[in-house]
């Protein structure tokens, strides 16, 4: 018995190559360990001495004296019936990072949310409404949002512009003018209603308000709702009348003493439970919403500043003041001293709310608001909750919600801090207020400090995103030239591969700063992986240049003023590590491409606007992340226009005050085996990037090519058209080779001797089939002499046909597979190409006859578009590889030249093919003799049979290897084999590899887009969806032309050939690699057997694909 190409009986060559992959996958794992641990175990160099400036203590005094007297001012339980559903309302400031911070928080517990968004300037002016696209997106992204109701204020450029708003609600015009804007905006945006919330009002101005309110009232969408807040303690506001007007009445509850007056509590609770029942009998219980404050107020020198009650926790404590709680007002405050002015702070905390909700228990009020989010303490929330539940709150920890407190002047920071909480004690009388709150412990946010800001004429140009192969190297030349020092803060995948670019940066004198390995969002990552992001970071610059990093940008931080907790985050891990964190002050938003011009005019007009408050000492430009034209041209005008004005650039570390050696100090000798192991790492990683993206654009240029090219031949050799063969008709013997073929013999057989070529003889070999095949063609042809029954012991497909071609008599001798149906036509056709007496064979055109599903309507565009159209091309060349055995003709001369059917290969119809052209015989191809075949139905089984025709592929490439070094056959040695070779094996090898390249490049772009934006990544978008498109269209143009070249009239399914591309196609590389597998490991691969349904349909005449 013939043994198989590649068959290996010993079994060593697959067991050593198992040895050896498990060797390179343990060799893999090991180099991956070490290179993790060095990623993980980087040595910190210890925090750096920043020269921060240290601030002096404030001569503090004692808190003014409080008075002690206990009020009785909680009212009697009222009697007041509510009807309306009670809520819970929030006060909302756009643009305030503490306030949507709150929103955020609390959102759950809010039923209305009103936004402080339309300003109405005064009489004949449009309403000037801004915009918080933070707050639309929290909104619309909860699946049940409150009602959004903005509000409407009168704030001119400083105050309350009372007067303004007196002199638009007399005139009749203007207001219906205003009612009219204010009804619009809010059918354009779909918001719930309007707060109306003018203040300053005199008491002459109510007449012309009431009018408004019924104006806006009537021109207000269905449905839209009207409040409006009124003062507490105003008389000459008629609570009553606005009532009647007004959905609701916000009563601002607070306010007793304020800004423009003298030092006391904010809203005493005698006072707040007075003003509440007066409110109450004039607006009534269904009506009324009562506003309570939560915030400060600190009165010194004659003015009164408004604090969150964050900010006054922080001032106390740094002051080393204690809140006191005064029981006579409810209310708590301090007071200090400091350069010389006494300060005196009040506040709203929990304890007062909590009490004042009592209030309004007592009196039937169910409707709260709270002014305002942001400034309030948290533990108002309890407050709440137990409020509506009737417990009682936990208010004993204090936390803070203020982020920072930054101090200083400069763009360099250091954390000096971090939060802790607070704690305080409340005792509850026995009617549930609160009598007694002690603080024993202050809570505190981020304290950080800033350096660099001493000299405004010391600059520091910094770069961010490279290095970039095309950009870095200009802005690197006009640094040279100009001899400027900069700073690049380098993204470690950039990086990767351009260790000469880094390696220049450190020879020029300019310092190398970390941003992170791939530029993520790193306010979203955890501790953890930001230190991985850092080392990695870290350890390519070192393994590159000999050089440490201690200088930290993180992405999208783009000020030096952190204010939340994401922002401070990244840079206290950082600053762990032993890296000074860099802030900017200075940024053109070059990125964004505004032009050379804006960008210098952007750089030097923030420079010159530099302040104590806001210095502007460090230059954020970019060297990478997209086209940098613009900021190249815009580099050497900036450096020449600051410095004519007396500017001086320098490197971050001297505005830092640090020695350059410390911003990037050698790497240590205890360091150096493991930075060795980085460097072969990084330059394996960077020479894989590179592979990677060469076999990318190679195999797409050469496949874009190959596609047009077989397309165009195709086209070219039909359009050129072949003289018409002679009517010759040789004999036929057709052999039909069985195994368990049963459901489909009959048919099969029935579809043969229905042709129109007279004195068929017919052979069915049986190759052992364990079914009824031998009984069924015996008994259905047993009287018909073109038929002969070969029933044999199974020895394969091709020995059967070897057994049968000894009987059989023909000058021509056709195989078909039993799954097969020929048209009548098709032997006709196949047996008169054979009037050339050079002829071998001719291959005739297979098409799926079962396309019952997805699975086998992809194998029928396949067989159209790819298959039947390359064998028209390569007929051309005489470069034919394959006459299928589901429609092929052979002369009997030649099968007898080469020893008939091989039976060491699995594609014995291609081993044959190429043999006989071996031998001197030429091969054709007819595309109007059509066989119909049936396809497998399922990926299982595709894969199975594509296996075993991959693996066969490569037997017969490999057997025949001497055509490429004897260079004969010709067609078969410059086109046929290398075209088999590099397409069918080669690249589909390595399409996964391709396939992964391409989706980490889909997934990266996304990332990219989501993390820097559009106007940055939309190169790299717009360059993916053009080789995207590229290929799909060449695609799509070239099954056209394929489906053309059919003389069928059958109907193109370009969705089809698209959708072959998820899935389909990746079945056919995965069983080009398994078989490359088998072949090396030198297993058996069996002939296997396809499950046959018998579905196949000849479709004669036209056919959807």
């Amino acid at each position: 018995m013939t043994r198989p190409i590649f068959f290996d009986p010993t079994g060593r060559r697959g067991l050593w190559a198992r040895r050896l992959l498990a060797g390179a996958l343990l060799l893999i794992l090991l180099a991956a360990i070490a290179f993790a641990t060095t990623l993980v175990a980087v040595p910190s160099e210890g925090d750096l001495a920043l020269p921060l400036p240290q601030p002096h203590a404030a001569r503090l005094s004692g808190i003014s004296s409080l008075r002690r007297d206990i009020a009785k001012w909680l009212p009697h339980w009222g009697k007041h019936r509510v009807q309306a559903r009670p809520l819970n309302v929030g006060f909302y400031m756009p643009g305030d990072e503490s306030s949507i911070a709150s929103l955020r928080r609390h959102v759950g517990q809010l039923d209305w949310v009103v936004p402080a968004l339309i300003t109405v300037p005064g009489p004949g002016k449009p309403i000037h409404v801004a915009t918080d696209a933070a707050f639309d997106r929290m909104i619309a992204a909860m699946p049940r949002p409150p009602r959004v109701l903005p509000m409407v204020q009168n704030i001119g450029s400083e105050s309350w512009d009372g007067a303004g708003a007196a002199r638009l609600l007399r005139d009749p015009a203007a207001a219906l003018a205003l009612a009219r804007q204010l009804s619009g905006y809010v059918a354009r945006r779909h918001e719930a209603g309007l707060v109306m919330d003018l203040e300053s009002l005199p008491d002459s101005a109510m007449p012309g308000y009431l009018r408004f309110l019924r104006i806006l009232r009537a021109t207000l969408p269905h449905g839209a709702k009207i409040a409006l807040t009124v003062p507490a303690g105003e008389q000459g506001w008629p609570l009553a009348r606005f009532a009647a007007v007004a959905d609701r009445v916000i009563l601002m509850d607070y306010d007793q003493h304020w800004q423009g007056g003298q030092p006391g509590p904010i809203a005493a609770q005698d006072w707040f439970a007075r003003q509440a029942e007066v409110a109450l009998r004039a607006i009534g219980a269904d009506h009324i919403i009562v506003a309570l404050g939560s915030y400060a107020y600190d009165w010194h020198g004659g003015t009164a500043d408004a604090l969150s009650l964050d900010e006054a926790w922080l001032a106390a404590h740094d002051s080393a003041a204690r809140p006191l709680y005064d029981a006579a007002s409810g209310n708590a405050g301090f007071a200090y001293d400091e350069a010389g002015q006494r300060h005196q702070v009040w506040m709203l905390d929990a304890a007062a709310s909590w009490n004042e909700l009592l209030v309004l228990k007592r009196l039937g009020v169910q409707s709260v608001a709270l002014w305002r989010l942001g400034s309030e303490d948290p533990g108002i929330w309890a407050d709440l909750t137990a409020w509506r539940t009737g417990g009682r709150p936990r208010l004993g920890t204090v936390a803070s919600t203020l982020n920072t407190d930054v101090e200083g002047s400069g763009e360099i920071l250091r954390i000096t801090a971090t939060p802790t909480q607070g704690h305080r004690a409340v005792a509850f009388g026995p009617l549930g207020t609160i009598e007694q709150e002690s603080y024993g412990a202050l809570p505190t946010p981020y304290q950080v400090e800033r350096t660099g800001g001493q000299n405004r004429k010391m600059l520091a140009l910094t770069f961010d995103d490279g290095p970039d192969a095309e950009w870095t190297p200009k802005i690197l030349k006009v640094l040279e030239r100009t001899r400027t020092p900069a700073t690049f803060f380098v993204i470690g995948e950039n990086a990767l591969e351009h260790p000469g670019l880094l390696q220049r940066i450190v020879a020029d004198g300019d310092e190398i700063g970390n941003h992170t390995y791939d530029h993520p969002n790193l306010a979203t990552w955890s501790e953890e992986p930001t230190r991985l992001q850092l080392n990695a970071t870290q350890r390519l610059v070192q393994a590159y240049t000999g050089r440490s990093m201690r200088l930290f940008r993180a992405p999208y931080f783009g000020d030096a003023e952190p204010t939340t907790a994401d922002e401070l985050g990244p840079a206290l891990a950082a600053q762990k590590l032993g890296y000074t964190v860099v802030g900017l002050h200075v940024d053109p938003n070059d990125w964004q491409q505004p032009g050379t011009d804006a960008i210098v005019r952007q750089v030097i007009d923030q420079v010159h606007a530099a302040s104590t408050e806001r210095s502007g000492n460090i230059i954020l430009l970019h060297d990478g992340g997209g086209d940098r034209s613009q900021t190249v041209a815009a580099l050497p005008r900036i450096i020449a226009g600051l410095r004519a004005e007396g500017y001086r650039f320098v490197p971050v570390s001297q505005l830092a005050g640090l020695p350059q050696q410390a911003a990037m100090p050698p790497v240590k000798a205890g360091d150096l085996l493991a930075v060795r192991v980085d460097v072969a790492a990084f330059v394996a990683l960077a020479t894989l990037s590179a592979l990677l993206g060469w076999i990318f654009y190679v195999a797409i240029a050469l496949g874009l090519a190959r596609a047009a090219l077989m397309t165009l031949l195709a086209w070219f050799q039909a359009r050129r058209g072949r003289p018409a063969p002679p009517d010759y008709r040789p004999s036929v013997s057709v052999i039909i080779p069985a195994y368990n073929e049963a459901r489909v013999i009959e048919a099969s057989v029935r579809r043969v001797l229905a042709s129109d070529y007279p004195g068929l003889q017919l052979i069915v070999a049986d190759d052992g089939s364990k079914d009824a095949t031998s009984a069924i063609v015996a008994r259905a042809f047993a009287d018909d002499p073109r038929v002969t029954l070969l029933t044999l012991r199974n020895g394969g497909k091709a020995a059967a046909l070897n057994r049968a071609l000894r009987d059989a008599t023909g000058e021509v001798v056709i195989a078909l597979d039993a799954d097969t149906q020929f048209e009548p036509q098709t032997i006709r056709r196949l047996a008169r190409w054979f009037a050339d007496p050079a002829l071998g064979a001719v291959a005739g055109d297979a098409r799926v006859g079962n396309r019952v599903n997805l699975v086998t309507r992809w194998q029928a565009v396949e067989y159209i578009t790819a298959q039947n159209l390359e064998r028209r091309a390569l007929a051309g060349f005489d470069a034919m590889t394959v006459v299928p055995g589901a429609v092929g003709a052979w002369r009997r001369a030649a099968l007898d030249a080469v020893g008939g059917y091989p039976e060491d290969t699995l594609a014995e119809d291609q081993d044959l093919t190429i043999a006989i052209q071996r031998a001197g015989w030429r091969v054709t191809y007819d595309p109007e003799a059509v066989a119909w075949t049936e396809a497998p139905e399922s990926f299982r089984a595709l894969a199975r049979q594509r296996y075993r025709w991959a693996f066969g592929t490569l037997q017969c490439l490999w057997k025949h290897g001497r055509i490429l070094r004897e260079r004969w056959p010709t067609g078969l040695a410059l086109v046929g084999l290398p075209q088999a070779w590099l397409f069918q094996i080669l690249f589909a090898a390595i399409s996964p590899l391709i396939d992964l390249a391409l989706v980490t490049s889909i997934l990266g772009t996304i990332v990219r887009v989501n993390q820097h934006g559009w106007a940055q990544t939309s190169n790299d978008v717009w360059t993916m969806a053009l080789y995207w498109l590229a290929f799909t269209g060449v695609d799509i143009l070239c099954g056209w032309a394929a489906y053309a070249l059919d003389n069928r009239d059958m109907r193109y399914p370009p969705h089809l050939l698209v959708a072959q591309r998820f899935v389909y196609r990746q079945i056919m590389y995965w069983v080009v690699v398994r078989a490359i597998a088998s072949a090396i490991g030198g297993w058996v691969v069996g002939w296997g057997k396809l499950e046959r349904t018998g579905r196949v349909a000849v479709h004669e005449g036209a056919a959807p694909a």
